[in-house]
């Protein structure tokens, strides 16, 4: 049986309908027995339907009004923009803009004229040196058919062709190198090289295409071409008028040629 000490606490919160199940039931079960539980069950409802029925003060126009305007004012930004605010201590414009802007422009100019000066200054590299291919010239490279004339004068006959053909010198070592091949072991037999043609008349073997019989020949050709500026294989670039490197084709042959005819 439930007593009243129990419930004490619990009938305020009876009319409120906040309850659980369990406690509800069991002041449901103890009101029809207990006359003091159901007067102060009675007084609760009395009192909550006195303070229903009291009127709702509102409050003044004023007060609302104020409330308002502090709340706004608390909402409201400090600033109505956004301020570009330094945080360095303020300079001088000369310090500022001016010195640093110079100090680059001559940086930059100084540096450019470094470049131009180098390029300008720098010596041009032969072509066989370059890892770049070089496109081999079509013209052939003749001899010269009198053996008395000057590099000079040679030259100056081949002044058509003498920009893509370079022009043999007459005197060089090339002309003594060909003859003694002839007149040597090669026989009905050719030698087709590649070669890079300089400035001074010297010339370097890039490419063998076509090596003779006599193992001998390259060697010879290669120290012809490479031999003592004096007795250089080509004349030299300002006599032809030529670039500084010129890539040629250059072709050996020798060919027997029977001069006794049969009697009829």
């Amino acid at each position: 049986m439930t007593k009243c000490e129990e419930l004490k606490f619990d009938l305020p919160l009876y009319l409120d309908g906040s309850l659980s199940s369990d406690l509800r039931s069991a002041i449901d079960s103890h009101l029809p027995e207990c006359p003091l539980c159901r007067q102060k069950v009675s007084e609760f409802e009395g009192l909550s339907m006195g303070l229903k029925a009291v009127p709702r003060l509102a409050a003044p126009h004023d007060l609302i009004a104020s409330i308002r305007a502090s709340v706004a004012t608390q909402l409201s930004p400090k600033h109505n923009a956004p301020m570009f605010q330094l945080i360095d201590q303020p300079k001088r414009w000369i310090d500022a803009w001016l010195l640093p802007s110079s100090i680059g422009a001559m940086a930059t100019l100084l540096l450019g004229f470094t470049l131009l000066s180098f390029f300008f200054n720098s010596q041009p590299v032969p072509l066989s040196a370059s890892s770049r291919p070089l496109t081999p010239s079509s013209t052939s490279v003749f001899l010269a058919n009198n053996l008395d004339l000057s590099p000079d004068e040679y030259a100056g006959t081949r002044l058509a062709i003498s920009g893509e053909s370079p022009s043999i010198n007459p005197r060089g070592a090339l002309v003594a190198l060909t003859r003694s091949l002839v007149r040597g072991e090669m026989r009905d037999d050719e030698v087709v090289v590649v070669a890079d043609v300089f400035g001074n008349g010297l010339a370097q073997i890039a490419e063998v295409v076509e090596p003779s019989h006599d193992r001998r020949a390259i060697e010879e050709l290669q120290k012809a071409l490479q031999s003592d500026p004096a007795f250089a294989p080509f004349v030299p670039a300002n006599m032809d008028n030529r670039s500084d490197s010129v890539r040629v084709i250059f072709k050996i042959q020798s060919v027997n040629v029977s001069t006794s005819s049969d009697a009829p």
